[in-house]
């Protein structure tokens, strides 16, 4: 059937107008559009925190300097956002958010065996644009609960809060109990941090294992000062200076072998901040999302804001954790395998 010159030039039209549009270049692609920055916590919590103060500075690093609106998706220690940008977020490069770094290792050190998996895709198929921070996890007990220390965690039964199962608030006390015999019970359900220190000062949760350091001394000075709390563990890769006569998680392990299985999990820590777009954004895209996440990193303006609200800024860049994620994933099987059975011992 024959089309006449007009619907012949419509059409043309139409698939010049697609592919043009397919291949804007970044440069002129941000100009006049919305970046959408997801939190895979709650509001008020440091991960919030971070998501807020980026979106407030990325715009004057990206071509085009975009209008940015931020929104909250919590659920599964972040594994619930992580999905929603594996799975259903648009790959135009217009959607980022930041997520627990401890998602990058779910499906590794969960898996199918232990039934703990929240992610069901390969992390490593999430474009990561780099990390705002590093940090150096604690264990934490309200002063009332009667835990002052590791030891009284092993006497008996201690319920800790967390947001899901892969979440390192999960990962940490299950691997505790099956590494040194600790109690811990985890509670999941909670939107983020700061519900679960919450719900500590209502004394409705008794401690906190995987909440960090620096969140403790800046959000919370005051547990420090009335010594309302007892911080009774570091589980960072290196001892914090800062944290002297604090028992450090690599001295409470009891052998070597252990000590090998809790670096793997640790691997995490160097990009605990980290923000990630979907897979399958042009690439050239990225390199403008995770230039601009770096620049916002060096930026005065946000490293004045980022210390007014005593927040720790630590980039890790793009590259980097790629590299570290292929290295953890390159772990040899009887290790992973030694990190799921301590995991799943509850």
């Amino acid at each position: 059937m024959k089309r006449s010159p007009i619907v012949v030039a419509f059409i043309a039209g139409l698939i010049s107008g697609v592919g043009t549009a397919e291949a804007q270049p970044a440069a002129d692609f941000y100009k006049g559009k919305t970046l959408e920055v997801y939190v895979g916590y709650g509001p008020g919590g440091g991960y919030d925190q971070y998501g807020r103060l980026l979106a407030r500075h990325i715009s004057k690093h990206l071509p085009g300097n975009p209008d940015t609106i931020v929104k909250n998706m919590p659920g599964a220690g972040s594994a619930k956002l992580a999905t929603y940008l594996h799975d259903v977020a648009p790959k135009d490069g217009l959607q980022i958010g930041i997520i627990a770094s401890t998602v990058a290792f779910d499906p590794l050190l969960g898996g199918p065996e232990s039934g703990d998996s929240s992610v069901k895709f390969d992390p490593r198929e999430l474009n990561w644009l780099g990390s705002l921070d590093a940090f150096t996890p604690i264990g934490v007990a309200w002063g009332t609960s009667g835990i002052k220390s590791i030891e009284d965690a092993k006497k008996r039964e201690v319920i800790v809060g967390s947001s899901g199962s892969g979440d390192s608030s999960a990962v940490y006390p299950k691997l505790l109990n099956g590494m040194i015999g600790t109690k811990f019970k985890v509670l999941t359900g909670y939107r983020g941090s700061n519900d679960i220190t919450l719900a500590m000062e209502r004394g409705e949760l008794p401690a906190f294992v995987g909440w960090y350091w620096y969140g403790l001394k800046t959000m919370k000075a005051d547990w420090l000062k009335n010594k309302s709390a007892n911080l009774f563990l570091q589980i960072g890769p290196e001892p914090e200076p800062e944290m002297q006569g604090v028992p450090w998680v690599m001295d409470v392990l009891t052998n070597e072998a252990d000590k090998q299985v809790f670096r793997v999990v640790l691997a995490n820590l160097a990009f605990s901040r980290p923000f990630v777009a979907p897979p399958g954004v042009p690439e050239d895209r990225l390199q403008v999302l995770a230039k601009a996440v770096e620049a916002v990193a060096k930026d005065p303006d946000f490293l004045s804001e980022a210390e007014k609200q005593t927040m720790s800024v630590k980039y890790f860049a793009r590259d980097r954790i790629v590299k570290l994620l292929n290295d953890v994933y390159a772990t040899p099987p009887e290790q992973i395998a030694r990190v799921k059975e301590a995991m799943s011992s509850q």
